[in-house]
């Protein structure tokens, strides 16, 4: 893990400034879509002459276009940290902004799939246990549902984390393989995860100091460029030893050049 931190470093010697642009861009493209939407929702409260359905109507499209813009962004700044740590070319095309937004609503659809699954009797039955031990029930129910309430939500937590860590790589396979249908991106993510999940899990626990660090004493934007390098690299040079040439544990995210 070391080397591909240190290469990630290496790589980013004399190009934060653009590196930190790439980062920083989606977050801009968000804050101003946001702002935009709303001020449209503004200006059609206040407008009278325009039907409710028509209200409704436009701020859909607007927020489906601005979701579809902002991903469009963050994926073409992801594709830029994957050129710079697998030196390779990647065009990014319409087909592909598509895929992965349409990536992004099956993900979004598997959240709240969960969410109906696991988290939502979660809720139930600790509001059952809250109402059982309110109402004069015996102390024994409201116990057992309020534990039966904890196991849910951990069991439903667990699956759902390792279920999303198995389809967060689908950038790096659109990349890498060109495929432009969801539904293979999302399987062709899980083969890829199957057997480096747990270490790339702790691939990212060790960045805990980092943002940790970043958190309480500047905008943890600063070391974006270098974890979105070190991701890239990790996935394309598995297997890759430490070089022989040395290469320096200087923490160059703050080198600005």
């Amino acid at each position: 893990m070391m080397y591909i931190k240190l290469k990630a470093q290496k790589m980013l010697i004399g190009k934060n400034k653009k590196a930190f642009f790439a980062s920083i861009l989606p977050y801009l493209m968000a804050i101003s879509l946001l702002c935009l939407n709303y001020y449209l929702l503004f200006f059609l409260k206040n407008n009278s002459e325009i039907p409710l359905f028509l209200k409704i109507l436009i701020s859909a499209i607007s927020s489906v276009i601005s979701l579809f813009m902002i991903n469009a962004v963050s994926f073409i700044s992801e594709n830029y940290f994957f050129r710079r740590a697998t030196d390779s070319f990647a065009p990014v095309g319409a087909k592909d902004l598509f895929c992965s937004f349409a990536v992004k609503i099956l993900k979004a659809l598997l959240f709240f799939s969960w969410c109906a699954v696991f988290f939502f009797p979660s809720a139930v039955l600790i509001y059952s246990s809250y109402f059982a031990s309110t109402n004069g029930e015996p102390r024994e129910i409201a116990v057992t549902l309020f534990v039966s309430s904890l196991v849910t939500f951990s069991v439903g937590a667990g699956c759902f984390l390792v279920l999303w860590g198995r389809y967060s790589k689908v950038s790096f396979v659109q990349f890498t393989t060109g495929e432009t249908n969801p539904v293979k991106v999302l399987a062709e993510s899980t083969e890829l995860m199957e057997e480096k999940q747990i270490k790339y899990a702790l691939f990212r626990l060790s960045f805990f100091g980092w943002d940790l660090l970043c958190s309480l004493l500047f905008p943890i934007i600063y070391v974006l460029p270098y974890r979105k390098c070190a991701k890239y690299v990790f996935f394309s040079e598995p297997q890759k030893k430490k070089q022989s040439e040395p290469l320096s544990d200087k923490p160059i995210v703050f080198i600005l050049g």
